[in-house]
C-alpha cells in the first residue's frame, strides 16, 4: 500500500529524503491539489443547480468545503516544506562540491567484478585520460599497477567494510608510492577509494631511517658509555657499549630509573644538579661500581628537547689515573724513564758525536742497542737524514732560536728503510752562557701518524663529497615537496552520485573538515576518518572559535575567513595547535595546512590535513641546506685552488682576508705565482709541490707567506691534487690556516708555564702541584701517622700594639723566615702561619720515618731561636710549642688561592697541647712521647683535661739526651 507524503514525513526527514523522493512527492502533492480543486468545483456546479433551501443539504455542504479548506491549507503547507526542503537539497549540494573540490588525491567508485563505475579528473589527468574512458573498464586495463588490483580483489572478499593499503604504481614509466582508503556502499556490490600520493614521504621516510641507522653506527662506535636520560632521572635508551658494561640488553635500561643498578649515587647527583641548572652541558669526573670495582668516568652531558632530556657520554679514565700514578713513580727514578721511554731521547757534543742515548732512540733508528749506535752513528752523518737540506734548516733554527719543537723530517734507519720521526731539540750552555756544552732533545717515531694523517685526508675528502651528494639529494626532495604542496591546492574532485558516495568518501578521508559562518561559529562538522589525535566534535555545533581554541589560533581563524568571504577566493594557511592525547595526560604540538574555501550563505569551509612529520622533514631540510650553503663562505679556514703553475682559480673571503686582499680579484691580480709573489721562501714551495706529486696530499704544511701589505704571516695547509681520468693534474686544492698567534702564544706559554711552576712550588709541596696540574678540582689523602705542631708567640699582641705597622710585619717576617729555613732543614712541610701562630708537619705529603724525631728537633732549635731573638731585640715574648703524633687527612680544597692544609683529631689535638701549654715550653702527647723517649728527655706533667677528648697524659719536651 502506497503512503501519503505526510505519512512518509514521520518515516524520514525531508533533509534525509533523496532529490528523486522529494520530487516524486512534490508531483504527488500538486496531483492531489488538482483533484481538490475539481472536486470543489464539481460541488459548487451542483449548488447552483441545486439550491437546495434543505438545511441538512446546506450542512453537508458546509461541511465539505471546511474540509476543503482544511486540505488546501495541509496541502499549501507540505509545498512551503517542500521547498524549504528542496533549497536545503540544493544548498547542501553546493557545500559537497565544494568539499570535493579541496579533497586532495585520486578518486575511483568499482564495482563488484571490478570495474570502474567513475573516476575523478585527477585520476584521469595523471594517465593522460578523460574520465568517461575508465567507466565499464576493468582496474587493469591500464596495466600500472597489479598491487592495486590484487587489493580490491581481496577487498571485495572479506567481510570488512573498509579497508586500506600501500600499493605502488606506474605513473609516465616512474614507480610511485600510494596510500589507497576503500569502503563499501551499495549492499557491498560497489566500493569508494581514495589515493593519495605518498612516494615524497616515503622517500623521506626512508632517508630519516638512513639518517638514523647512520647516527646509531656511531654511537656503537663510540669508545664509552651513551645514554639519554629524561629530565625526570629515567634512561630513554643507552648504547650497545653501556649495556654490555653490565651484561643487560639495551632495552632493559629504558624507563628504568638511573640509580636502579646501585652503581653510582655521584652520577644520580651530578645530573640531579645538572637538570636543576641553567647550563646546557657540563662535565665532571665521577667514579662508579662496576662488578664491585671502582671505576673512574669522565662524564660530559648535554641537553637537548628544551631541557627535558639530556645526551650524556662517558670514558672510563680509570686506566688514565693508572697510568698517572705510574707515570709519578716513573719520575722519581730517572733512569728507570731514561730506559724505558717509548721516545728516543739522546745528548750530542757540538761535534755531532752522540755523547748518550737511550734504548728507544736504537729501536727508531734500527740499532741493537744505545751503545752500538753511540759507537757507529754521527750526527752528521749523510747516511742518516733523507734530505740534508731540510737538517740544516733544523740545525739553523736551533742555533737561532735555541730550541726546536716538532720538527718532521725523514731519516734512514741502520737497514736502508726510511721512517718519519719529530724532533725536539734545545741548547744546552754552560753557567756562563758562553760555551755551547751539547744538544738534547727527544725523537718521536711518527711514520705509523702520517700514514694515519694520509688515510684521515682522503676519508675528510670521501666525508666532504657524500655530504654535497646528501645536500643535492635533499634539496631535490625539498623541491619535490613544494611542488606536492602547489599540486594539492590545485586538485578539483568531481561530484558524487549519490550521498551513500559522498558518505563513503567522507569516511575514507584524512582529513579534518568543518563548515564556519561569517562570525567564526561551527556551522557543520564533517565526519572523517582522520589519522590525527584531533578531530573536532559536534558539541561544537553553534559555537565560536573563540570558546574553542586559544585566542592566538582563534584569531587566526576569524582572519583567514574574512579573507576567504572578502575575496571570493580559497585562502590556504598552515597553523599549530597544542593537542591532547588519548589519556589527556600530555600535550603535543601539531601543525596543519588548511585550505579556506568560501561557500553560500556567507559561510566557509574549513579543510585541514596534518603536516606535523612534513613540517619537521622541511625544516631539518633547509636547516641542512644553509649548514653546507654556508660552509664555504663562513669557513673559519682559507679554502683556495690554484693551477700547478700558482695561478689562483678561486678563494674563499676568510683566505682573501687573511691575505690582506679586497677581493678575489684582487687577489688573483697581484699573486700571480704563489712561489715569487706569495712564499717568504720559495724553496718552501718546491716541498710543498714536490710532496703533493709525490703523495697526493699534505697536512700541516707550515710556511710563511707575505700579505698584501708586505707584512709576513705563518700558515698551515692541508692540500691535495686534483687529477683527470689520465693522471694528469688539473689543480691544487685545499684549505689553509693562520697560525701567527700560536707561533707567538706557544713561545710566551713556553715561559709563563716555567714561571706559574716556580710560583705554584712556593706555595704547594711539589707532589700536590703535580696533581693540580693534572686537573684535579680536589686532592686529599690520607696518612696513617704524621707528626703535627703548633707554636704561638706568648704575649706578642701587647708586644705588637707598640710597634708600626712595618716594623711588626718586619719582625714577623725575620722570625717566620727563620722557622721556614728550620723546616726545610729538617724535611718538614710547612702548613700555614695564621697571625703569630706557626703549623708545620712531619711525615706528609711524602712519608719520613724520623717524623717525630724531626719535628722534635725543629721545636728545641725554635725555642733556641726565640731566645737568641729576644735577647738581641730586648723583647719580652715567648715561644708555647704544642705536638701530637697519628692519623691525619691532607689535601686542597676550594677553585680559588689553594692552600694545602691538615684535618682530623691529630690536628685538633695538636693545637690543644700549644693552647693549653706553658710559655717558653714543649708540650707532646702520650704518643708522641713514645716515639722520642729513647732519644730525647722528657718530663711528665701529668694528666690534663683536654677539651673533646677528657683527661690526657702530656709531657714536657726538654732536650737531646746528649745534651743534658
Amino acid at each position: 500500500m502506497t503512503s501519503s507524503p505526510v505519512q512518509r514525513r514521520n518515516f524520514m526527514r525531508d533533509e534525509d529524503k533523496p532529490k528523486e523522493q522529494l520530487i516524486h512527492e512534490l508531483a504527488l502533492l500538486r496531483d492531489r491539489l488538482a483533484s481538490l480543486e475539481a472536486t470543489q468545483e464539481t460541488a459548487q456546479q451542483e449548488q447552483d443547480e441545486s439550491r437546495l433551501d434543505d438545511n441538512s443539504l446546506q450542512l453537508q455542504l458546509e461541511e465539505r468545503t471546511a474540509a476543503l479548506v482544511e486540505a488546501n491549507d495541509q496541502l499549501v503547507a507540505e509545498i512551503v516544506k517542500h521547498t524549504r526542503a528542496e533549497q536545503a537539497l540544493r544548498s547542501a549540494k553546493e557545500q559537497l562540491e565544494a568539499v570535493l573540490d579541496a579533497v586532495p588525491g585520486v578518486v575511483s567508485w568499482i564495482s563488484r567484478d571490478l570495474r570502474y563505475l567513475g573516476v575523478n579528473r585527477q585520476l584521469a589527468q595523471m594517465f593522460e585520460a578523460e574520465p568517461e574512458n575508465f567507466i565499464g573498464k576493468d582496474i587493469g586495463f591500464l596495466r600500472a599497477s597489479s598491487d592495486f588490483h590484487d587489493f580490491m580483489k581481496s577487498f571485495f572478499e572479506s567481510d570488512a567494510d573498509d579497508a586500506a593499503c600501500e600499493v605502488s604504481t606506474r605513473v609516465h614509466g616512474e614507480l610511485r608510492d600510494f596510500l589507497i582508503v576503500a569502503q563499501k556502499y551499495d549492499s557491498d556490490r560497489a566500493a569508494f577509494t581514495v589515493g593519495i600520493d605518498i612516494t615524497e614521504r616515503r622517500q623521506a621516510e626512508n632517508d630519516l631511517r638512513a639518517a638514523k641507522d647512520q647516527l646509531q653506527a656511531i654511537l656503537e662506535a663510540v669508545p664509552g658509555m651513551v645514554s639519554w636520560i629524561s629530565s625526570d632521572l629515567r634512561y630513554l635508551g643507552v648504547n650497545r657499549h653501556l649495556a654490555k658494561t653490565y651484561n643487560l640488553p639495551p632495552e632493559a635500561f629504558v624507563n628504568q630509573g638511573i640509580g636502579f643498578l646501585q652503581t653510582s649515587d655521584l652520577f644520580e647527583g651530578f645530573l640531579e644538579d645538572f637538570f636543576a641548572s641553567d647550563a646546557t652541558e657540563h662535565c665532571q669526573e665521577i667514579t662508579a661500581k662496576v662488578y664491585g670495582e671502582t671505576h673512574s668516568y669522565i662524564i660530559a652531558a648535554q641537553k637537548y628537547d628544551e631541557g627535558r632530556a639530556a645526551f650524556t657520554v662517558g670514558i672510563d679514565v680509570t686506566e688514565r689515573h693508572r697510568a698517572i700514578q705510574a707515570l709519578k713513580e716513573a719520575e722519581v727514578k730517572y733512569r728507570n724513564l731514561f730506559e724505558n721511554a717509548v721516545e728516543g731521547i739522546y745528548q750530542i757534543n757540538p761535534n755531532g758525536i752522540y755523547i748518550n742515548a737511550n734504548p728507544a732512540l736504537a729501536r727508531i733508528y734500527g740499532y741493537e742497542s744505545a751503545q752500538s749506535l753511540i759507537n757507529n752513528l754521527s750526527c752528521g752523518d749523510r747516511i742518516l737524514y733523507v734530505n740534508i737540506e731540510q737538517r740544516q734548516e733544523f740545525l739553523n733554527t736551533l742555533h737561532n732560536q735555541g730550541r726546536v719543537v716538532g720538527f718532521e723530517q725523514q731519516i734512514y734507519r741502520q737497514d736502508g728503510s726510511i721512517v718519519w720521526i719529530s724532533e725536539n731539540a734545545r741548547l744546552v750552555w754552560d753557567d756562563n752562557g758562553d760555551t755551547l756544552l751539547y744538544y738534547e732533545g727527544t725523537v718521536e717515531d711518527i711514520t705509523e701518524r702520517k700514514r694515519a694523517e694520509e688515510a684521515l685526508q682522503q676519508a675528510n675528502e670521501d666525508l666532504e663529497s657524500r655530504v654535497e651528494e646528501r645536500t643535492a639529494a635533499l634539496r631535490q626532495s625539498n623541491e619535490r615537496l613544494m611542488l606536492e604542496i602547489g599540486e594539492r591546492q590545485r586538485i578539483e574532485a568531481a561530484l558524487r552520485k549519490s550521498e551513500a558516495e559522498l558518505r563513503a568518501l567522507f569516511e575514507a578521508m584524512t582529513d579534518t573538515i568543518a563548515v564556519f559562518d561569517a562570525q567564526g561559529r561551527y556551522v557543520k562538522i564533517v565526519s572523517t576518518n582522520s589519522e590525527i589525535l584531533y578531530s573536532p566534535t559536534e558539541d561544537r555545533i553553534g559555537k565560536s572559535v573563540y570558546e574553542v581554541l586559544p585566542p592566538t589560533q582563534a584569531s587566526i581563524f576569524i582572519s583567514h575567513i574574512q579573507r576567504a568571504l572578502n575575496t571570493g577566493q580559497t585562502v590556504n594557511l598552515e597553523y599549530n595547535l597544542e593537542i591532547e592525547d588519548p589519556e589527556g595526560d600530555q600535550t603535543s604540538e601539531v601543525w596543519f595546512a588548511a585550505t579556506v574555501s568560501p561557500l553560500p550563505d556567507n559561510c566557509v569551509i574549513w579543510v585541514a590535513r596534518n603536516i606535523t612529520e612534513r613540517r619537521r622533514v622541511l625544516n631539518a631540510l633547509q636547516e641542512a641546506e644553509e649548514k653546507y650553503r654556508s660552509i664555504f663562505e663562513n669557513a673559519a679556514e682559507g679554502i683556495y685552488q690554484t693551477t700547478p703553475k700558482g695561478q689562483y682559480l678561486s678563494a674563499n673571503p676568510a683566505l682573501i682576508q687573511m691575505y690582506g686582499y679586497d677581493s678575489l680579484e684582487d687577489l688573483q691580480e697581484n699573486v700571480r705565482d704563489v712561489a715569487r709573489d706569495l712564499y717568504v721562501d720559495r724553496d718552501r714551495r718546491l716541498q710543498f709541490v714536490s710532496r703533493l706529486e709525490e703523495n697526493g696530499s699534505i697536512s700541516e704544511f707550515e710556511l710563511q707567506v707575505y700579505c698584501k701589505d708586505g707584512s709576513k704571516i705563518w700558515t698551515s695547509e692541508n692540500a691535495r691534487t686534483v687529477r683527470d681520468s689520465r693522471g694528469r693534474i688539473l689543480y691544487y686544492e685545499g684549505t689553509v690556516q693562520e697560525i701567527t698567534k700560536r707561533k707567538l702564544a706557544e713561545e710566551a706559554l713556553r715561559a709563563e708555564q716555567e714561571k706559574s711552576e716556580s710560583l705554584l712550588l712556593n706555595v704547594l709541596p711539589r707532589k700536590i702541584a703535580e696533581q693540580l696540574k693534572e686537573d684535579q678540582t680536589s686532592i686529599a689523602e690520607r696518612f696513617d701517622e704524621a707528626t703535627i705542631m703548633f707554636a704561638d708567640l706568648v704575649d706578642f699582641t701587647s708586644v705588637s700594639a707598640q710597634m708600626s705597622p712595618s716594623k711588626l710585619v718586619a719582625m714577623l717576617n725575620d722570625i717566620f723566615s727563620t722557622f721556614d729555613q728550620l723546616a726545610l732543614a729538617y724535611r718538614l712541610e710547612k702548613i700555614k702561619t695564621i697571625g703569630d701562630a706557626y703549623m708545620v708537619a712531619g711525615g706528609l705529603p711524602m712519608p719520613m720515618a724520623d717524623h717525630a724525631e724531626a719535628i722534635a728537633e725543629m721545636a728545641l732549635e725554635m725555642q733556641w731561636a726565640i731566645d737568641e731573638f729576644k735577647r738581641e731585640k730586648n723583647l719580652s715574648f715567648q715561644l708555647r710549642i704544642g705536638i701530637n703524633t697519628g692519623p691525619v687527612v691532607a689535601g686542597v680544597i676550594g677553585i680559588r688561592k689553594f692552600a694545602y692544609d691538615l684535618w682530623g683529631d691529630t690536628v685538633n689535638v695538636a693545637s690543644r697541647m700549644e693552647s693549653q701549654g706553658q710559655a717558653g715550653k714543649i708540650q707532646v702527647t702520650q704518643k708522641t712521647y713514645e716515639m722520642l723517649k729513647d732519644r730525647y728527655v722528657l718530663e711528665p706533667r701529668g694528666l690534663l683535661e683536654v677539651k673533646g677528648r677528657g683527661e690526657m697524659m702530656t709531657y714536657w719536651l726538654c732536650d737531646r739526651l746528649g745534651d743534658v
